[in-house]
């Protein structure tokens, strides 16, 4: 089974960056990006497009 986001971990990872801090950039809590990254909720477009901004990444470098 193919591992969800694997793009946007890798990016976290290279960044050294935690849920935790994914989460405040996004403005929402570390369960729910938990949640978004094991593929048990969306993330939205504007959240989307927060993370591709941040990492300075296109979608599907992250997302696909």
């Amino acid at each position: 089974m193919k591992k969800l986001y694997s793009g946007l971990r890798a990016e976290m990872v290279r960044h050294g960056e935690t849920q935790k801090e994914l989460a405040k950039l996004l403005g929402i809590t570390r369960e729910n990006v938990c949640l978004r990254l094991n593929g048990h909720r969306d993330f939205s477009i504007s959240e989307i497009e927060k993370i591709c901004e941040y990492y300075n990444k296109d979608y599907y470098t992250l997302f696909k």
